[in-house]
This record gives structure tokens, sequence and C-alpha cells, in this order.
């Protein structure tokens, strides 16, 4: 993970830094307590190209599916 442009949430590149190594360190306890936890959170996480498409969205029908994932239909 690394800071990007389009999404600032405030935090400077250090912290930004930080913040990611202790997500990521979290994620690899969870990894190594229940693997099934780990990937069904890895598989809801939004990419770049996800919010990107959600920031661009005219689409007020955006809805999360079962495996927490945004779905969008039509404009």
């Amino acid at each position: 993970m690394g800071a990007s442009l389009f999404l600032d949430n405030g935090l400077s590149k250090e912290q930004q830094e930080e913040m990611d190594n202790i997500y990521e360190a979290l994620m690899s306890e969870v990894k190594n307590k229940n693997i099934k936890l780990y990937q069904r959170l890895r598989a809801s996480e939004l990419t770049e190209k996800d919010v990107l498409k959600l920031m661009n969205t005219k689409n007020k029908n955006v809805i999360i599916n079962d495996k927490e994932q945004l779905e969008f239909f039509g404009d």
C-alpha cells in the first residue's frame, strides 16, 4: 500500500507509511490465526481502480454483494 494523491486522508507521507505498516502487521497476525478470515478480508479490499470507479460514477445503484464487494448497475 502506498500513499496516493487522489485519496488524501490528511496524513503525511510518513504517517501513511506508518499506518500501512501497522495494517499489514495486523493482517499478518490475522493470517497466522485464521486464514479464512484473512482471505475474506483481503478479498473485500478495494483496489485503486475500484475507488476511482466509485468516485467517478454517477450511478446511484451501487451495492455491496454477499462477498462484500461493490457492484455497479448502469447509470
